[in-house]
């Protein structure tokens, strides 16, 4: 088949929007199969829309995956959509839109509104975006429009905004020519594709049609509208000399070029000049210089680009000619039919280092699948080998089955299978086709059937969590006598919160004790009690007070009922004034009375773990227990909650974290305390119900499995939202209702003296 012999198809578009029909959130889709499986992470072929706001039917669109054509989005039929704008740049202007408004978020405009007029072409023409009570304006003028009408609307828009109207233009749009010869200056947008999605810039235009551009978060806001950098360093210049060079403008995507080859001269505005084989449709190759943007990456010679943007043919004074050009967008093939005398350099593969020697390579393999098993994950083979710096097609399947019988031997009926862990790429979660044979090779038997071989794996595979939660009461006290095995910041909480109870000359039930630091009394497995209330008291000596002795249970008069057992492993020994434990407990509990006196309760923010965390800021680091706490109750409600929710709860909006506080937050929710092991990040969605696109960078922070493809990174997803739902489930209960967003609570009032949760908590 001829490479893009079908693209003017006009059922298949390359951007969308998410959610629903009318939604102004786009998206993009990379022409490449491998970018595809990256940005389908996280995301359901559901998703997708040919959005109204994109001119088009608003019918949902399907994303299809090509390895010898442009992976496109495609209607589902029948097809009944005139949309005329299909390209790359189809949604641009909503992407434009969604940037401003973040923009101007961040700089704390509360009620910011974004509109698409349509103003003859389609809702693409023109981005207003309202703000300061809709008293200003910022006008993205798109497409072209006669001189006279812009006129007038500069008019009308002045008159009904007293704030002003701040006017810039798209790259299609040539007012901004006009905008310079009457102000000295035009503020351009333009939208590029990088990281698999558009990337949105804005730039200066001064006299002489030179633009420089930058970054939206590189500008600032003044009473005279978007300031880039380029206008703040602008100094009062004498009128222009009359032009130097000539240039005529290029139509786009009928150029494309390769081989190109940096030369070390620069352009007049500071970009960056490079030798090519240069072809224009119809025509015949020649050699060429093209000029790019200096902050666009370099074209690297063994791929074909086409000049998507706006471009020049330029003629300067001394200079040869040369194309200068804005974008340069590299094709998925190394030919194209358009261009077909362009033959692009071969690739050069980087030299392979040798392979590394199998028992250094099953040492590794033994060690990752340590960590998968501590995590309850899975991960894919492929995924696995490149740990050792190698690829599948370096092993056979008898290999593969060598391996990992290595890694599990020596065998014995105490350890799980370590291999139970590894699966194939684009195969469901169960038994691999391989399993069967590992455990022939380590002599469990060659006569399995199918079901004691899904027995044996689902044994493995949840052997951990058993051993955690039926370890014996004298393995807790042990782990609570040497401090290791219990989480030393839910143990340090506990320990401080006690303190305030006998401070108060008061009493505790276990349930409310672990609802204070936010975590439900179901989450802790009755054998961790008694550890976690050892370590609490350690280290003991004679006559130093037994916290412990401040818990009780429902409706009883004495002590816990582990009370008797904390004293044991404490090493308590009976006297005569105190024969049995439970003579011991009012002799306990008021010592820690005596001991809290006198007792000031240190700051908990001061020696909270998440201040010294990686990714979390002074303004994000006191939103961490707020935020666990709020996933914790919808957990126990059986729901799924967005940022609108948890910003609510830890007292911010959400408009004022960037999806790298949000990770770091999430990231930290789950860092303490660990006693209950759930994913609680699992339990936030994105708009539309999607999952939040840094899901994977959770996992990967959390050294869970990462790196997974969409469908199983999605699996890992539900996964661990049915594992919080059950955890946290109280009688009577809800079911779950999956990817469902509840509107945050308001928070309750907090009593002097004491923290409280930002919101009503259960227990």
């Amino acid at each position: 088949m001829t490479p893009f012999a079908d693209e003017e198809d006009t059922r298949k578009v390359q951007t969308a929007v998410l959610g629903r029909a009318g939604s102004d959130d786009p998206v993009f889709l990379p022409y490449d199969h491998d970018e595809f499986d990256l940005f389908m992470r996280g995301r359901s072929r559901d998703d997708f829309y040919c959005g109204t706001l994109l001119g088009g039917c608003g019918k949902q669109l399907s994303a299809k995956r090509y390895t010898e054509k442009k992976c496109h989005f495609a209607h589902r039929p029948p097809v009944h959509c005139r949309r005329t704008a299909n390209g790359e740049s189809s949604a641009d202007h909503l992407y434009i839109g969604r940037a401003l408004q973040e923009w101007l978020r961040r700089q704390g405009h509360r009620q910011v509104t974004v509109t698409y007029p349509d103003l003859g072409a389609g809702p693409g023409d023109a981005v207003e975006v309202r703000f300061e009570s809709s008293h200003r304006l910022i006008r993205v003028q798109m497409g072209r429009l006669p001189l006279r009408t812009w006129q007038a609307d500069r008019d009308r828009l002045a008159r009904t905004h007293p704030g002003g109207v701040h006017w810039s233009y798209g790259p299609d749009s040539g007012l901004a020519h006009n905008e310079v010869e009457e102000h000295g200056h035009a503020i351009r947008f333009s939208c590029r594709t990088e990281r698999g999605t558009r990337q949105v810039y804005v730039g200066t235009q001064l006299p002489g049609h030179a633009v420089e551009w930058t970054t939206l978060a590189e500008c600032r806001l003044t009473a005279d509208g978007v300031i880039p950098p380029a206008l703040d360093s602008r100094k009062p210049e004498p009128l222009p000399e009359p032009p130097t060079q000539v240039a005529f403008p290029l139509q786009a995507e009928r150029i494309a070029f390769t081989g190109a080859v940096g030369i070390p001269e620069k352009q007049a505005d500071g970009g960056r000049l490079y030798e090519a084989d240069v072809q224009s449709e119809g025509s015949a190759v020649t050699r060429a210089r093209i000029g790019l943007p200096s902050q666009t990456p370099a074209p690297r010679p063994h791929l074909i680009y086409a000049l998507t943007g706006t471009a020049d043919l330029v003629h300067p004074a001394e200079s040869p000619w040369y194309i200068r050009a804005e974008t340069a967008t590299p094709l998925p093939h190394r030919t194209h039919p358009r261009w077909p005398d362009l033959h692009p350099a071969a690739l050069t593969e980087p030299t392979r280092p040798p392979m590394m020697a199998e028992d250094a390579m099953v040492a590794r393999f033994r060690t990752k699948l340590e960590q998968i098993h501590r995590s309850h994950g899975l991960i894919n083979w492929e995924t696995l080998v490149a740990h050792v710096g190698a690829s599948p097609a370096d092993f056979t399947s008898a290999d593969r089955v060598r391996l990992l019988v290595a890694v599990d031997s020596p065998h014995t009926p105490d350890k799980p299978f370590l291999s139970a862990a590894v699966k194939l790429a684009h195969e469901a979660p169960g038994p691999a086709p391989f399993f069967a044979e590992v455990l022939a090779g380590l002599g469990v038997g060659k006569r399995l059937t199918e079901g004691e071989v899904d027995r044996i794996w689902r044994d493995s595979t949840r052997s951990a969590t058993d051993r955690r939660e039926t370890r014996a009461p004298e393995a807790w006290a042990e782990t609570g006598r040497t401090g290791t095995g219990v989480d030393q910041e839910l143990v340090r909480r506990l320990r401080r919160e006690l303190m305030l109870v006998a401070r108060a000359r008061g009493r505790i039930t276990w349930k409310s004790l672990l609802g204070k630091q936010g975590v439900l009394h179901t989450a802790i497995p009755e054998t961790t009690r008694l550890g976690l209330l050892v370590a609490v008291d350690s280290p003991w000596k004679q006559g130093k007070p037994v916290l412990s002795a401040l818990v009780k249970d429902k409706g009883r008069h004495g002590p816990d009922k582990v009370f008797g057992a904390v004293l044991k492993a404490l090493g308590w020994k009976p006297s005569a004034g105190t024969p049995t434990a439970d003579a011991a407990w009012p002799v306990e509990r008021d010592r820690a009375y005596a001991a809290a006196r006198n007792w000031t309760a240190p700051s908990i923010a001061a020696a909270k773990p998440g201040a010294t965390r990686r990714g979390l800021t002074s303004r994000t680091v006191g939103m961490v227990d707020a935020v666990r706490r709020a996933l914790i109750q919808a957990a126990a409600r059986q729901v799924c909650v967005g940022w609108n929710t948890l910003a609510a709860a830890a007292g911010t909006e959400m408009g004022l974290l960037s999806d790298t506080d949000r990770c770091a937050i999430l990231i930290a929710v789950d860092g303490y305390p660990q006693a209950d092991g759930l994913l609680l990040p699992s339990l936030v969605i994105g708009p539309g119900h999607t999952p939040v696109p840094y899901f994977d960078d959770i996992l990967r922070a959390l050294n869970r499995p990462h790196g997974l493809r969409p469908i199983e990174l999605g699996q890992v997803r539900k996964n661990e939202q049915a594992r919080a739902f059950e955890a946290h489930a109280e009688p009577g209960s809800p079911a779950p209702r999956e990817d469902h967003e509840e509107k945050p609570s308001p928070p309750a009032p907090s009593r002097p003296g004491r923290p409280q949760p930002p919101g009503p908590f259960p227990g």
